[in-house]
């Protein structure tokens, strides 16, 4: 029995998302729990650093309490996106409902938007 292969130009996007769903669900969940442990090790390094006097401390508490505030922030673009999968929206842009090419999902897993509306949102095209 000949193997076949298919034409990525003649499937539609959806089902193109919809074949490498899981892949993306586990890369997602990877993410997640790097995302996990760096907030519990930047939350031990504040704990460790509160109250310490020296500029260098403080620096570093501010750096930590940063980046535990934007790993938080990717933690819950992850569930949203993960709550997309299972309500069958994901992939789909939340501005526009054109859906999000491959490529894109690939690159960031957690993406709200196609990158017309993206680009809409940051300013870049006006």
């Amino acid at each position: 029995m000949a193997a076949t292969t298919l034409d990525a130009a003649r499937v539609p996007a959806s089902h193109q998302v919809a074949g490498s769903l899981a892949r993306l669900r586990a890369d997602l969940a990877a993410d997640r729990a790097v995302r996990e442990a760096l907030v519990a090790n930047y939350a031990a390094a504040v704990t460790e650093l509160t109250g310490q006097p020296y500029s260098d401390s403080i620096l570093e508490k501010e750096f930590a309490d940063d980046a535990i505030a934007r790993s938080s922030e990717a933690i819950r673009d992850i569930d949203d996106a993960l709550v997309r999968m299972d309500a069958g929206t994901y992939g789909l842009c939340e501005s526009c409902s054109v859906e999000i090419p491959l490529e894109r999902l690939q690159a960031i897993p957690h993406a709200r938007l196609c990158v017309a509306c993206s680009s809409r949102r940051s300013g870049v095209l006006r």
